[in-house]
């Protein structure tokens, strides 16, 4: 499946996030129900839900539609938002679900099961390339509409999704899966208007949403994305009458622009965590919560990097304390999933324990790399250098080994990856779409996992992740996943390193609201000023 966040983020985002430039005047965020939010990212290319698993794609996701259930930010329980109901049979292979009536797009149009219905399948539909198209890779009939190629598409629409009536339709998955229910909170599966599905190329600028939030007018890629309330939201309302997301150059900059008063709202970039709590006294919050994790990503197809015994001797060349410590409001990561979430061990990792002897010993065994080792770095990220360079010292000082580092947009960086010729590690990252190990594990560790940064593929994983989605008994699930990450941790295609809670800014008279359960969200913040 993101995030990240889906690709962190979120909802699940990389740490490897692209950033853009900054756009609109200063004083739009002293009006008392309006926000201006710094997204420290380049601007997103359009405003279609089910085309981005971005983090700031998923940000404003957020303000525009709703997604069916979400996670109560006061209890961490699952509650319907758009849903009604969402029922799966005895097997957890086929759900339904049942909208509330009344809900409407920001057009007067109301929402149906077959928006839905069609949405989906126009994300599935292969030919399209949209980026949430491997969320529905559990639904039967996807396959037919994502042969391997060269073969082309047998039909365009998934034969597990069933429109029963206007407010009910139901899912069949190719197998159990007892987590579906909570996979629907990702905001990537929210439907598109009728006229927007008939012509997406013409609404990406101008998209219907169906959330607290409306355009205000048409976007130009490039600027800030600028939003008034809708008062046809018959969910939960945000205070602020209006939002402006702008998209700003880099951490560093958004920072100086919250501090010369441009932006209501801001998270602090690496380089400012040893003194945002002095720079802007009585505006600061961290998020109670810590669900990202961040990674050392290698590239499985790259035969110079095919002995795990390799991966293991650098992990274990890894001081993760002191990158903790250098990162800031961070903690060592000793699994894969991050801290609270069910499944979680923080000592699951054995090779992640620092033991540079060890390393040296395991470097030897695995042959050695027979060249230098390049570290690719964003270079629009002000602490991408820094840690890359932190990493990199580690390891060459202690298995010896000669390395060069590669700077690059980070969206240069994915897409080289994405082609396979990304031959060099990288840092990336993950924020969960719902707290569950699962999420932690199949996008990442899956053959077909839609965030697998290292290309990595396992049969006996994919094997233990099908078996722990077809248990309908949570705790064992959780077990058969905690066999599938040891798995993972053995072949160790990527090296957790840290956890990150995220610290904020938020103007006077601005508080954001900060669950230990979803994290911090400036939309819904309380404004008192």
């Amino acid at each position: 499946m993101s995030g990240s966040s889906r690709v962190v983020a979120v909802a699940l985002a990389l740490i490897l996030l692209p950033v853009g430039c900054s756009q609109g005047g200063a004083g739009e965020s002293k009006t008392k129900n309006a926000l201006t939010i710094a997204i420290t990212a380049e601007p997103i290319k359009w405003l279609n839900p089910a085309n981005d698993n971005s983090s700031p794609g998923i940000e404003v996701a957020r303000a525009m539609f709703a997604p069916l259930v979400d996670t109560d930010p006061d209890t961490g329980k699952l509650r319907n938002i758009i849903a009604e109901s969402v029922t799966p049979d005895a097997t957890s292979r086929t759900w339904t679900i049942k909208l509330k009536s009344g809900q409407k797009f920001q057009n007067g149009q109301a929402i149906t099961a077959k928006d839905y219905v069609d949405t989906w399948n126009l994300t599935a539909y292969g030919p399209n390339a949209w980026q949430n198209n491997g969320f529905f890779s559990k639904v039967e009939g996807y396959d037919d509409l994502n042969p391997a190629a060269p073969a082309k598409p047998t039909a365009t629409a998934m034969s597990g999704l069933k429109v029963v009536d206007d407010r009910t339709f139901t899912v069949r998955l190719k197998n159990p899966f007892s987590q579906f229910g909570l996979t629907l909170q990702y905001l990537g599966l929210a439907p598109l208007a009728e006229v927007a599905r008939k012509d997406p190329k013409a609404y990406e600028r101008k998209q219907i949403g169906m959330g607290p939030y409306k355009l205000d007018g048409e976007w130009k890629v490039g600027e800030d994305i600028k939003l008034t309330k809708w008062a046809g939201y018959q969910g939960e309302k945000p205070q602020a009458d209006r939002v402006t997301f702008r998209f700003i150059a880099n951490g560093d900059t958004a920072y100086n622009e919250f501090l010369a008063g441009t932006v209501d709202f801001v998270q602090v970039p690496a380089t400012k965590k040893r003194s945002f709590k002095t720079d802007a006294p009585g505006r600061w919050l961290v998020s109670q919560n810590a669900g990202n994790i961040v990674y050392w990503a290698f590239p499985s197809y790259d035969a110079d990097f095919a002995n795990p015994k390799l991966r293991h001797a650098f992990s274990m060349a890894l001081d993760r304390p002191a990158l903790a410590n250098l990162v800031g409001i961070a903690t060592p990561a000793g699994g894969l999933a991050a801290p609270g979430i069910p499944g979680a061990r923080p000592d699951a990792c054995k090779y992640c324990a620092y033991d540079p002897a060890a390393a040296k010993k395991l470097y030897a065994e695995s042959g050695g790399l027979h060249k230098p080792l390049t570290i690719y770095y964003n270079t629009t990220n002000s602490t991408g250098q820094i840690f890359s360079e932190a990493l990199g010292n580690m390891v060459r000082q202690h298995l010896g080994i000669e390395v060069k580092y590669i700077g690059k947009q980070a969206s240069e960086i994915t897409d080289l990856a994405t082609a396979r010729k990304l031959h060099g590690v990288r840092i990336a990252g993950w924020g969960h779409d719902y707290p569950s190990i699962e999420d932690y594990l199949t996008p990442m560790f899956k053959s077909n996992g839609d965030a697998n940064f290292a290309s990595y593929a396992n049969p006996k994983v994919d094997a233990l992740l099908a078996q722990g989605d077809s248990e309908p008994d949570q705790a064992k699930a959780v077990a058969v996943y905690q066999q599938a990450e040891d798995l993972v941790l053995e072949d160790m295609p990527l090296i957790p390193l840290w956890h990150t809670q995220d610290a904020y800014l938020s103007a006077k008279g601005v508080h954001p609201r900060n669950s230990k359960f979803t994290g911090v969200w400036p939309l819904w913040s309380t404004i008192d000023r």
